[in-house]
């Protein structure tokens, strides 16, 4: 059912940024990262990493979570952890390059409320 919900959200709805939350432990049920992989041409293990990072400074159980992110045709595809807390760690550390992996994927142009959160696009 994720594979397929990611397929419609990326090919049919043309999303260029889709972003998920849960499912990324170690647990039988935590299935979102191999949906993800399923349906992605190109992953993004940066993304993971430094989701994992910014994770280890609050909890040491970060190690245990699986968040990942993938690109499918124009669409970026994020796997936040489940945890509300978590899931704002993890997309403030992330966020600044999302507008930019969008652009160079030939997504839609997307930015970010400055106060919030700044996105980082290299000067031309």
């Amino acid at each position: 059912m994720i594979e397929a919900t990611l397929k419609e959200l990326a090919d049919v709805e043309g999303c260029s940024l889709i972003v998920t939350t849960g499912g990324t432990g170690p647990a039988p049920r935590d299935v979102t990262p191999e949906a993800t992989e399923a349906v992605c041409d190109k992953m993004m293990p940066g993304f993971g990493e430094l989701m994992r990072t910014e994770s280890l400074k609050v909890v040491p159980t970060a190690i245990l979570s699986r968040q990942t992110a993938g690109i499918r045709g124009h669409s970026l595809i994020i796997n936040l952890p489940g945890k509300p807390s978590a899931i704002a760690d993890c997309l403030n550390a992330v966020m600044p390059a999302v507008p930019y992996c969008i652009d160079l994927i030939g997504g839609a142009f997307i930015d970010t409320d400055p106060a919030v959160c700044k996105a980082f696009r290299p000067k031309k």
